[in-house]
């Protein structure tokens, strides 16, 4: 399953900018995984498991039926977007970023295909210098876009731009609807993965390339997920002419890991 892909919708970014302004200060959530971030990450919770304005915990496992929250009621366009979807709707949030501050790398496990939630970004309010990495990979997203992310792989944002980046953050769960729309959608959008023959000495011939260049070096911290790091190197490698297999940069990466481990004890 490809980690990414825009949906066919797109929305007016700017009737979403309005309802946001229907929105008081005192309605804006500090984010609840304090560790998770740097600066200020917070949210607005437009339905929840109880329809409390104050849970803007989106739990996978809640009972509970999700319910619009009262200040939904105060977004119309918000509310015209969601008719969008013709599937059911579990948390409904705008999650804020605030200028200068940081959401470290880090998994949602309890989304994707097999869990039958998937997680639908929104950009509502952004910026040229919002940095966002997923597995790896910088994914830009346009205000209005709409884009799924399998978001149980390694992420990471970093706002470095002078305004906040807002988006409206949408659990679904998967029916056939959503299912046939997210088909077509990767279908069209996906890029085919090559699978490459074992190869230490290309291994070690792309190793030496990364040494001589700052560039490529800077490319491959994207990440400090091992899995994830593992398959930035291979497709990096391969986009600039390199072909080996991931086992390969396994095994090298173990070599290394009991290198230091000697170095250490002797």
């Amino acid at each position: 399953m490809t980690s990414n892909f825009k949906l066919p919708f797109s929305f007016d970014p700017s009737s979403l900018q309005a309802d946001l302004a229907q929105i008081h200060a005192d309605e804006w959530f500090t984010h609840f995984n304090k560790g998770y971030f740097e600066g200020h990450w917070s949210g607005v919770v437009l339905r929840s498991a109880d329809g409390r304005a104050n849970h803007l915990y989106p739990d996978a496992h809640a009972k509970a039926p999700f319910v619009d929250t009262p200040i939904l009621a105060r977004c119309s366009n918000l509310r015209q977007v969601l008719t969008s979807f013709e599937c059911p709707l579990r948390s409904v949030r705008f999650l804020r970023l605030s200028s200068g501050s940081t959401i470290k790398e880090h998994r949602d496990f309890d989304l994707g295909f097999e869990e039958k939630q998937l997680r639908i970004h929104i950009p509502v309010c952004t910026n040229a210098d919002v940095d966002f990495f997923l597995d790896g990979h910088p994914i830009e997203m346009k205000e209005g876009e709409c884009w799924y992310l399998d978001l149980s792989l390694p992420h990471w944002v970093k706002n470095r731009g002078a305004s906040d980046r807002i988006h409206l953050v949408i659990d679904c769960e998967l029916n056939d609807w959503l299912g046939e729309i997210t088909q077509i959608a990767e279908l069209k959008q996906a890029e085919p993965i090559e699978e490459y023959d074992s190869s230490p000495e290309e291994l070690e011939r792309f190793r030496q390339a990364v040494f001589g260049d700052l560039n490529l070096q800077a490319r491959l911290r994207q990440t400090d997920d091992r899995e994830s790091f593992v398959r930035l190197v291979v497709s990096t490698a391969g986009e600039l002419g390199y072909r080996f297999a991931a086992k390969d940069a396994e095994d090298a990466l173990l070599v290394a890991q009991q290198d230091r481990f000697h170095r250490w004890i002797d």
